[in-house]
């Protein structure tokens, strides 16, 4: 059984990449400038991520004195997915397209990584496909050297769409026995994105995808709190 008792809370909210800073004990807030700021998954690639993909988009500090204490940590973010799958086809050939985008977040206190680790923000995946433009079978079944429209069969055309979702736009991580002093704590994300065409007839059908991720307003919330684990 778990139990946590709060001594005081702190509810922040500064700037992207531009931190507001407090010193009184068990007081930090981090937030993004005038919400107009928005990062693109492309954006974020240039934007001195390391070697994971993953650049630092809000931080703060905090000062504590004491015992060690636990922290709290909120990190909420505006979203944005866009996907865009489109297919062709003739001939009966089956098209399809699949495009992907995703936001993950973590944070670190004092370069050591906050529970529960990475988290996926938001993540989609979509897949289009078709079947168009199907073949006629026919057969003169009465054998009078005429073949009619009703002595032929039309094979079905196929259309359709897969849309897999995932989101968690606000999330609470875990940090454990935090000395006395100041304290950082930094938010990091990653925006990534991705695709595929698959066709079976180049000739008689094709593909194409399309997609980014974005962050928009986000606010950074710390809570220094006395805990203490018990099974």
């Amino acid at each position: 059984m778990n139990s946590l008792k709060t001594s005081s809370i702190a509810l922040a909210i500064a700037g992207l990449l531009i931190t507001s800073t407090s010193y009184a004990d068990n007081t930090a807030s981090a937030y993004t400038g005038n919400g107009t700021a928005v990062i693109g998954a492309l954006a974020s690639r240039a934007m001195l991520a390391d070697d994971e993909g993953y650049t630092r988009v809000l931080s703060t500090e905090l000062s504590n004195s004491g015992a060690p204490k636990d922290l709290v940590i909120g990190l909420s973010f505006e979203t944005s997915l866009f996907t865009e799958t489109v297919v062709k086809s003739k001939g009966g050939t089956k098209s399809s397209s699949t495009a992907d985008a995703k936001i993950e977040m973590k944070v670190y206190v004092d370069g050591v990584l906050a529970q529960p680790g990475n988290v996926i923000f938001d993540k989609r995946t979509q897949t289009l496909w078709a079947k168009l433009g199907g073949s006629l079978n026919c057969e003169d079944t009465n054998d009078d050297g005429i073949i009619s429209f009703d002595e032929c069969d039309l094979t079905e055309e196929e259309i359709g769409l897969i849309l897999d979702t995932t989101a968690a736009h606000t999330f609470n991580f875990l940090a454990y026995d935090i000395g006395s002093g100041s304290h950082t704590i930094e938010a990091f994300a990653r925006l990534s994105y991705g695709g595929e065409v698959v066709v079976e007839d180049p000739e008689s059908g094709s593909g194409s995808w399309d997609a980014n991720a974005t962050l928009g307003k986000g606010t950074l919330s710390v809570w220094e709190v006395h805990g203490s684990n018990a099974n």
